[in-house]
């Protein structure tokens, strides 16, 4: 005899309406959990649940909209965040960033932001993005939303306003606007010494002051600059050479006013004497100082020839340039010389404003140096067919014209051809040379291209003296090698370590940064991270000639650096392994050709990568 079972089988259709009910009762749960969070709320704050534990994968990255706002949702281990879903910088999507170890990195720039506080850690950019406090609660995710930050873009961070008791003074010099000038006793108040005065010179002179202010620091701030507009963002110049000035700034006036930091304009540093810690302006003001942060910058170099000095021979450095020779280059010939970056954007910039557009590069290709015969082989076709006329392995031998210029001798070395080129307008771009004239016979220790010796805490060789920015050589943080970064996001990285170190009294913070660069040509975006001078090997993944690439530079066995072309977060997630300590080697990409290069599926992690 046999006994009948107690239930019958479900078949496959059963089951599949079973998990329909559940899903169905799911969703019911979930819309009365979130018509109760709401329940729970003021004018401008409210909680909500956004989701359950274990809905989000370890590293995920989830883009979620509350009150039309986009924001991301991002699970570390059993930690949840939620911030703005756009980098402060210039907009980009940070859902295609790299997170790690509570940062997210922007995919096109490098910038980073702490998931907690929403604030900006690695540059470029100055202001943060929002963030909201989340908690898990018996497994639901639960975000506490301030209404006055859904939808921004941005937010200012926190800082301290002076205090009048404290008498400290740090003086700063670098960029501002002349909207608010020192007090007429300023000028004996510096006479006699303060009880502590800090001078800070130079490009990363705004993120040092907010530095300052953000850590509390309640003296006084006052920044002195040699140029007469305010800190403005400098890379989009030769991007866009006939933008409107206003629309460079990084701050208004407003803003420094609002936080007592006072600006002293066309005030050049022409002398520092470190024995009797004195700085003295252009202008006869001698400041006396306790600490010095220098970070005068560079200059653009010079042609040393004949017809240098003719008009409309031009340096790119400041709006006004900028505009200029959009304006005076309109229609005209126009003969670039060298071949940085600062040079290709300039020609993509002019390529169909100008009659013509020639560069002269000394060697064969743009950045075979820096990225390799093969992509640079590249951009030398893409001006080319853009009607760019590339003149290269030449040297220019003199610039021909009575008072203006009007033609360019050039000279190929390899063929040893000598040609004269038309030119209405000459554009200069050979690199730069460091502002450090006044530190001349004063002790602090320059190398032999005469820019400034510093350590990884930004310190010189003389006591209480620190300096940053283009005028700087530092080691690096991976290999100690010393390097020299004159890129916008490492001056920023490094004034923000200077001022850090300033203000300490015991812990310094070293700098870690991972060099990080960008351009556009034409359009497209080359994006570099890491740091190698002299590569022996190029490891080349993608289609070069489509503009869609991944190339991987190596010393010996090491990837020292990165670039990409239409590969947005790959660099990102290369300076987040650089900063871990994680170093991909030559065995990571003969193992797998697609390393750090992600499917459109899978979510840019390098907390994946490290385990």
């Amino acid at each position: 005899m046999g006994s009948a079972p107690s239930k019958a089988l479900r078949g496959p259709q059963d089951m599949a309406e079973i998990e329909e009910r559940r899903m169905e009762a799911k969703q019911i749960s979930r819309r009365l959990d979130e018509a109760y969070m709401r329940m729970r709320k003021t004018d401008d704050t409210f909680e909500l649940l956004v989701c359950h534990h274990g809905d989000l994968k370890h590293g995920e990255i989830r883009e979620l909209t509350i009150e039309n706002a986009k924001l991301l949702l991002i699970r570390d281990a059993d930690q949840y965040f939620i911030v703005g879903n756009k980098c402060s910088h210039y907009n980009a999507p940070l859902r295609k960033g790299s997170y790690f170890n509570g940062r997210l990195r922007c995919p096109w720039h490098g910038a980073c932001f702490n998931l907690v506080t929403g604030e900006i850690e690695e540059y470029p950019g100055i202001d943060g993005v929002p963030a909201f406090p989340v908690k898990v609660v018996k497994g639901s995710v639960i975000v506490e939303v301030d209404r006055r930050l859904l939808g921004k873009a941005k937010v200012i961070p926190a800082m301290s306003k002076a205090d009048k008791s404290n008498e400290t003074i740090f003086v700063i010099v670098g960029g501002g606007k002349a909207f608010y000038m020192f007090p007429p006793t300023f000028t004996l108040q510096l006479r006699a010494r303060p009880k502590q005065l800090t001078c800070i010179l130079g490009p990363a002179a705004l993120v040092a002051a907010e530095t300052l202010r953000r850590k509390n620091f309640s003296g006084r701030i006052v920044i002195f600059a040699k140029e007469q507009i305010p800190t403005y963002d400098r890379p989009k110049l030769s991007k866009t050479l006939d933008v409107d000035q206003e629309l460079l700034l990084l701050r208004d006036a407003s803003h420094f006013k609002k936080y007592d930091i006072e600006l002293m304009l066309d005030q050049e540093i022409v002398n520092i004497d470190t024995s009797d810690r004195t700085v003295t302006a252009k202008t006869k003001l001698m400041l006396r100082y306790d600490k010095l942060l220098i970070c005068t910058g560079a200059s653009p170099k010079k042609l040393d020839m004949q017809g240098r000095d003719l008009k409309d021979v031009c340096l790119l450095r400041t709006p006004d340039e900028a505009n200029y020779i959009a304006a005076a280059g309109k229609d005209k010939n126009i003969v670039i010389v060298g071949a940085s970056f600062l040079a290709l954007e300039v020609a993509a910039f002019m390529g169909y404003k100008a009659k013509s557009v020639a560069i002269v590069c000394r060697r064969n290709y743009p950045f075979e140096n820096l990225l390799g015969r093969h992509i640079g082989k590249l951009l030398r076709q893409m001006l080319r067919d853009r009607g760019v006329t590339f003149y290269e392995a030449s040297n220019v031998e003199m610039l021909e014209g009575s008072d203006k210029v009007q033609s360019v001798r050039i000279r190929n070395y390899k063929k040893n051809e000598v040609i004269n080129v038309p030119a209405d307008l000459v554009l200069v771009a050979i690199g730069t040379v460091p502002n450090t004239k006044c530190l001349l016979n004063c002790g602090i220790e320059l190398d032999e291209e005469g820019f400034i010796n510093v350590d990884q805490f930004m310190r010189t060789n003389v006591e209480r003296v620190f300096a940053a920015g283009d005028v700087a050589t530092f080691p690096l943080s991976d290999s100690g090698l010393r390097a020299k970064v004159q890129h916008w996001s490492m001056a920023h990285s490094q004034g923000r370590i200077a001022a850090l170190n300033m203000m300490s009294s015991g812990h310094l913070e070293p700098l870690r940064s991972v060099p990080y660069f960008w351009t556009t040509i034409f359009g497209k975006s080359i994006r570099y991270a890491g740091y190698c001078d002299n590569f022996d090997d190029v490891m080349i993944s993608g289609d070069i000639q489509n503009g869609r690439w991944v190339a991987f530079y190596l010393k010996k066995d090491d990837v020292k650096a990165v670039a990409t072309m239409n590969y947005d977060g790959v660099t990102s997630q290369f300076a987040d392994l650089q900063m871990a300590g994680k170093f991909t080697t030559r065995a990571d990409l003969l193992r797998n050709p697609n390393y750090l290069i992600p499917n459109r599926q899978m979510t840019r992690n390098a907390a994946a990568l490290l385990g």
